[in-house]
């Protein structure tokens, strides 16, 4: 009925049958067993796929329940921590259908280590030595074997594994291939030490740090659907236009060129993922 059934409505030419019917696992049976007998006796199409979602417990593993007063406000945590961050540990920490917990330190050690220090602190190192070495300018560049490598690697991150692990409802493994993919660029970050380049070698620098750029892009589009808020920070920095961040679009090998012959010019890079600190009531 919020489709407009009985009558024949656009929404339910659009939206039914469901591709995927998302439930607690507690009331599986009635969404797999009666719900379908109804829509059959009314001769409507099942909904393509169901999935019954694990239980988020409380501290110590307990389900929450009003009566054990121990039910966490979500709206309280998203202003503790952001919307986004909590969208992050929730994803990466627990795996999709699985029961799972969480902790306020739990939820500042995993935005920290990843967000802060791997993605956020890569992203700021590149677009701030970009800015500082290059007048924030792109041009066209040929790459070596070891920047090819890096970007196959990150492409295949972006474009094929965290995707189809998504569509699988595995959210928590396309995640991590997402974050092999960041510790990859961070790798290449140390090994390249583009910083030592800028007088010996300023066309290396300038490699180095524009397969960087290419790899943050493809980064900041795949992982947007996770933290949508700060993904479009970093790649309205980036100059990434709205229309160019779908998926599709990462496997469009002129996008650089297109940005580079434009009079885009990098400003000075506001961070993305600035570190947490616990609440001083969950310090004390």
């Amino acid at each position: 009925t919020g489709l407009g059934f009985p009558d024949e409505t656009e929404d339910m030419r659009d939206f039914w049958p469901a591709d995927l019917h998302l439930i607690g696992k507690d009331i599986v049976r009635f969404h797999t067993v009666y719900w379908p007998a109804f829509l059959m006796s009314a001769n409507l199409p099942l909904p393509r796929q169901v999935f019954g979602h694990g239980f988020l417990l409380a501290r110590g593993g307990e389900k929450m329940s009003k009566s054990l007063g121990n039910v966490v406000d979500p709206l309280e945590l998203a202003e503790s921590f952001s919307v986004d961050t909590l969208r992050y540990f929730l994803l990466r920490e627990v795996a999709f259908g699985q029961d799972g917990s969480y902790s306020p330190e739990a939820i500042v050690t995993r935005a920290n280590a990843e967000l802060a220090n791997s993605f956020g602190n890569l992203a700021q190192r590149t677009l701030s030595m970009m800015f500082k070495n290059l007048d924030g300018k792109l041009e066209e560049f040929e790459t070596s074997e070891v920047d090819d490598a890096l970007l196959a690697e990150v492409r295949g991150a972006c474009a094929e594994r965290l995707p189809a692990e998504f569509e699988k409802l595995a959210f928590s493994n396309g995640i991590d291939a997402w974050m092999r993919a960041v510790y990859a660029c961070n790798q290449y970050v140390d090994e390249q030490a583009p910083w030592t380049l800028k007088k010996p070698d300023p066309e290396r620098m300038k490699v180095v740090l524009q397969t960087l750029f290419v790899a943050l892009r493809d980064l900041g589009i795949a992982i947007q659907p996770v933290v949508p808020e700060k993904s479009a920070l970093l790649l309205d920095q980036m100059g990434i236009s709205d229309g160019e961040r779908s998926y599709a679009d990462l496997s469009d090998p002129q996008w650089f060129n297109r940005l580079a012959a434009s009079d885009f010019a990098l400003s000075k890079p506001q961070g993305i993922f600035p570190r947490l600190e616990l609440p001083e009531e969950q310090e004390a």
